[in-house]
């Protein structure tokens, strides 16, 4: 029995030397990717382009990242301009992918949103349902879409991965991956109270460097750029007071010094001198103040609660919503 072990053992040996290959490659070839596999994302840095994208909750809108920007990480890493990339999508020779960063691999899931895939607030892949973002390929104007639900909520960041990757029947190494951080936010509105002393004219500010978050956060420009343009008419701004449903008075024109106006006791714009004028609300900006002001003859314990708005000119989706308690001492 002991012999017969032993002979066992040798023919075990002999039979498992045989079956390796004398070609060394054997030994560090790469795995060839079949068309049900996920290739695995080879980590280059160099092949990979940061975006932050913020979406402000209750008025987001689509944010385009163009590739034409882009276009000398594409030529250096596809070895391809824009066009031709795009173009190499129909033969299949590129392809347009998301990422799956956990088990940091490509995804050859079909699309879920039409050029495009929606992600969840992991970062992952899902449908509509669980949807907090969405990444779409715009071919025709060659760019990248980010996207988010209208009810978007605020919440921490995410962080979806796509990319451009050649197919070459063998690997996705040869890459750009845009990594994109999309977050939503409730920017603010500001609130404040003003006592505005006895007299007539007399007045009280709202200073907007108390509210630089909001101010910046909302409108995107620096906080010294809005007080320069905050009582200038033919600046970036422009200002309207809110009624009670929430709807900017788009129409009135200013009554006031610079962006400023006029109002009456249930914070309607009217005239200086006109019936029930009793209010003012004009900027200050060698103050960086929004001054509330009182009519002459207003009794004291007077009050309102005054909803404004600035707004940038150029794109009236950037505002910032100012709520301010009055009271006459």
């Amino acid at each position: 029995m002991k012999f017969k072990f032993i002979y066992t053992a040798i023919a075990c040996a002999a039979l498992s030397f045989s079956a390796c290959s004398d070609d060394p490659m054997d030994a560090t070839s790469k795995h060839v990717y079949g068309p049900d596999e996920s290739p695995y994302v080879r980590a280059d840095e160099k092949a990979t382009v940061d975006y932050s994208v913020k979406f402000r909750v209750g008025a987001v809108e689509s944010v385009k990242i163009d590739l034409k920007e882009n276009a000398e990480l594409i030529q250096r890493n596809m070895k391809m301009t824009v066009d031709d990339m795009l173009s190499a999508l129909e033969s299949g020779v590129v392809k347009f992918c998301p990422i799956n960063s956990s088990l940091n691999c490509w995804s050859r899931m079909a699309p879920t949103k039409g050029t495009g895939w929606y992600f969840n607030s992991a970062g992952g892949l899902c449908d509509a349902s669980a949807a907090v973002a969405s990444i779409e390929l715009d071919k025709a104007n060659k760019c990248i879409i980010v996207d988010a639900p209208t009810d978007v909520q605020a919440g921490a960041p995410i962080t979806a991965n796509v990319g451009f990757v050649i197919d070459n029947g063998a690997d996705f190494d040869q890459y750009v991956r845009f990594r994109v951080e999309i977050s939503a936010a409730d920017l603010g509105s500001i609130f404040a109270s003003v006592s505005i002393p006895d007299g007539d004219y007399a007045s009280e500010g709202v200073f907007f460097r108390d509210y630089v978050e909001q101010i910046e956060g909302n409108l995107g420009i620096s906080i010294n750029e809005f007080i320069k343009n905050c009582a200038d008419p033919e600046g970036i701004l422009a200002m309207y007071m809110v009624n009670e449903n929430g709807e900017w008075d788009t129409t009135s024109s200013y009554t006031a010094n610079g962006i400023g106006y006029w109002l009456n006791a249930a914070g309607k714009v009217c005239n200086w001198g006109e019936d029930g004028f009793t209010f003012y609300a004009e900027a200050n900006s060698d103050d960086g103040a929004l001054y509330i002001g009182r009519a002459p003859g207003i009794s004291s314990g007077t009050s309102i609660n005054l909803h404004t708005v600035y707004v940038l000119k150029a794109d009236e989706s950037k505002y910032v919503d100012l709520y301010i308690s009055v009271k006459c001492q």
